[in-house]
């Protein structure tokens, strides 16, 4: 730092110290010419040299001095501005007033995004009562031969509904998610259970016949319960979306395997599948692809969702496919210890 600090100043002062040396040479010329009897001009260069030395020294270490805190303060490190001249004190001020002025407009914009997340929450929280009303009413109807087809249609849907508010609302809560994060060793196969016990319609509609391959009874990972299962439901919800079109009876695999300290799940179904060109853009906000031009209710919110609660969470999530064969969505956690607890 103070080698780049005196280059600079050397070249702030460059022009000063050539005119200063070319008015004592002046100077020693003149007197010299009006005297030619005097050939002394040794002793007053060596004055002139030695006054000039003593100046630079004194101008560098307040050179120095600002130099030096404003290159602490491109490192963000905090330290006193002390300008010792007119001109740094002019530029301080006006560094002080743009400083001002992009803080309050931070703040500004700050409270705009503020109010507008917390308008968008609310309204989707009023969202999710209709839904819910509906999802009642369709579970308490007694249904008739008749009237089972449109129920089942009807709470499709409203499920699909649920979903895309459930999507909004974990964006909003992404924003704040250190703020609800409880890490602790949580029992994949109760949470994969849950997930699926939680679409148990929608699987029989779809006629996604579900299956979890693991041989043990307990399946402990090191993660955050709520996130993770917010993580397995996108992927899950994900894989329905695109098994749809198929007839038949499809499968939908969940494979768990551990090795050494990781459990890895294995997450297979027989869907339309991804093409390998749109495989790197999967994660992507908004992003489609092929398959969005063949499915109207394609968000590109799924997986980006998943992408980031598995980063946030410390996981690896991979994505593999082929069309028209399935795709393979493989999440990797550190293994966890039997009890529950908590890593916060």
């Amino acid at each position: 730092m103070l080698k780049q600090i005196l280059v600079r100043f050397f070249k702030d002062r460059f022009l000063f110290i050539g005119f200063y040396l070319a008015n004592m040479i002046c100077i020693i010329t003149f007197f010299h010419l009006n005297e030619p009897a005097n050939d002394e001009f040794f002793y007053p260069f060596s004055i002139g040299l030695c006054l000039l030395t003593i100046f630079l020294i004194i101008d560098f270490f307040r050179y120095h001095e600002a130099n030096r805190a404003v290159e602490h303060m491109l490192r963000n490190q905090f330290i006193e501005f002390h300008p010792h001249t007119e001109e740094l004190k002019v530029f301080q001020k006006l560094l002080n007033k743009i400083i001002r002025e992009q803080t309050s407009k931070y703040h500004e914009l700050k409270e705009r995004n503020k109010e507008r997340i917390y308008f968008i929450s609310h309204w989707m929280h009023h969202l999710k009562t209709p839904v819910s009303v509906i999802e009642l009413i369709i579970n308490k109807e007694e249904k008739t031969n008749e009237t089972a087809d449109v129920f089942d249609k009807i709470l499709q849907e409203n499920k699909r509904l649920h979903t895309s508010i459930e999507q909004g609302l974990t964006m909003i809560r992404l924003e704040s998610f250190e703020n609800d994060l409880e890490v602790k060793s949580v029992d994949l196969l109760s949470s994969l259970r849950k997930v699926i016990n939680g679409r148990k319609r929608e699987f029989i509609y779809q006629s996604v016949f579900p299956s979890i391959e693991f041989e043990g009874k307990y399946a402990y990972v090191v993660t955050d319960p709520k996130w993770n299962e917010i993580l397995l439901d996108q992927i899950v919800s994900n894989a329905m979306k695109y098994s749809s079109t198929k007839r038949g009876r499809k499968n939908l695999i969940f494979r768990i395997e551990e090795n050494g300290n990781y459990t890895s799940l294995s997450i297979t179904d027989e869907g339309v599948g991804i093409p390998s060109y749109d495989l790197d853009r999967v994660f992507q906000l908004f992003f489609t692809g092929e398959n969005g031009r063949k499915f109207p209710n394609s968000t590109g919110i799924g997986l980006y969702l998943c992408k980031k609660i598995a980063d946030k969470l410390g996981q690896t999530i991979t994505i593999q496919s082929k069309v028209s064969k399935g795709t393979t969505v493989t999440i990797r956690w550190v293994r966890g210890m039997a009890k529950h607890k908590s890593y916060k």
